[in-house]
């Protein structure tokens, strides 16, 4: 459930692809320091915007210093440097990347490296930031009763982490939280839930793992077919979080230039959307969501 948020590059300006890469390489030191160096492993730009979208929803100022790093030690780069968001944040990625590894392993009962990669850091993000950890642990828990049931509605299933990150954005922003921020990050996670299902279709029916649009959809023995048979259905679904995500974009108090928020919410996560279910349709056709 990681690596889907993308910016839409050819639309992106060079300030914002410069905030974007400072703030990720400063979720990556925020990260060693935090949770050892194996943890920066898990960095996802995911978790880069949640940062960016946050500092700028709860009025804080990222500030950026050109620095060396590990991986580039001999030119400075520009790194943003931490607070308590991006630390956070940086705490964020490492345990859902811990509880990632233990889905997988539950999934295929093959016990890799990553759990033992990232529990360490693990246990060091959930001493400095509990309440994170809880949210993400009570995220989990619901996605494992749900998928127990065998639940077939993906808008259902959708929800633990739907609600994951709208109380996360509470957490962070507290008294900068509105309607409209809670919304914003709820439907976010209801993309990225979603997404990955539709995306993993062939492979979750190939390996038995549960997938809602599967149970959803029984006859669908394909993602071919799934979108071939129950095109309307599922555009509606996509469409209906695209247009609460920007209801509440476009309503949400933002203190610095939106221009990131717009690209990625806006352009990008559509643009993701239609990446996705090009795997299934032949571009040709021109099939692509709304």
């Amino acid at each position: 459930m990681f690596g889907y948020i993308r910016t839409d590059e050819p639309y992106l300006y060079k300030k914002d692809e410069v905030l974007y890469r400072a703030v990720y390489c400063g979720l990556c030191k925020s990260i060693g320091k935090l949770c050892g160096q194996f943890a920066r492993f898990g960095l996802t730009y995911d978790v880069t915007f949640l940062s960016v979208l946050l500092h700028n929803l709860s009025d804080t100022d990222v500030k950026i210093k050109k620095q060396r790093c590990v991986a580039h030690w001999i030119k400075r780069r520009n790194i943003a440097l931490p607070d308590r968001i991006s630390e956070n944040m940086a705490a964020l990625n490492v345990i859902l990347c811990y509880y990632k590894a233990i889905d997988d392993y539950n999934d295929t009962g093959k016990r890799g490296i990553k759990s033992a990669i990232f529990r360490k850091g693990y246990r060091r993000a959930v001493k400095k930031f509990p309440e994170t950890e809880k949210l993400v642990s009570e995220c989990y828990e619901r996605l494992s009763r749900l998928e127990k049931e065998k639940c077939p509605s993906p808008d259902i299933a959708a929800d633990p982490f739907s609600v994951l990150a709208a109380k996360l954005s509470d957490l962070v922003l507290g008294d900068r939280a509105t309607e409209h921020t809670h919304n914003t990050f709820y439907f976010l996670g209801k993309w990225i839930y979603l997404i990955d299902a539709l995306d993993d279709y062939d492979k979750d029916i190939k390996s038995g793992n549960y997938n809602a649009f599967a149970l959803c959809y029984p006859d669908a023995k394909d993602g071919k077919t799934l979108l071939e048979k129950y095109k309307q259905e599922i555009f509606g679904l996509f469409n209906f979080v695209f247009l609460r995500l920007k209801e509440g974009y476009e309503n949400a108090q933002f203190y610095f230039n939106k221009d990131l928020a717009e690209n990625v919410l806006m352009r990008g996560i559509p643009k993701r959307t239609d990446v996705v279910i090009k795997k299934y349709i032949d571009d040709d056709r021109g099939e692509k969501c709304p």
